[in-house]
């Protein structure tokens, strides 16, 4: 039994709507999707397009995240 596709990936253009914690779920579901071997050459190849994009998206919402924090805490001192 493969493991199942998400249930709706929006396009690149979409990534900018989801949350950090939608896209590791979806990255997380390409992963295993591509370590159970049970697709083919370019199902593999969309699927780690769209996982590059989905870490690209990730690191960007965290360095965000960490340059708020770093004002925040800048504002305490």
């Amino acid at each position: 039994m493969s493991p199942a596709k998400p249930a709706k990936e929006p396009a690149a253009d979409d990534l900018a709507t989801l949350t950090f914690e939608q896209a590791m779920e979806q990255l997380q579901q390409l992963v295993e999707r591509m370590e159970s071997g049970a697709s083919g050459l370019k199902e593999s190849l969309e699927d780690y397009r769209r996982g590059a994009a989905l870490v690209k998206h990730c690191r960007a919402l965290l360095k965000e995240a960490d340059e708020e924090i770093g004002r925040l805490s800048a504002g305490d001192r």
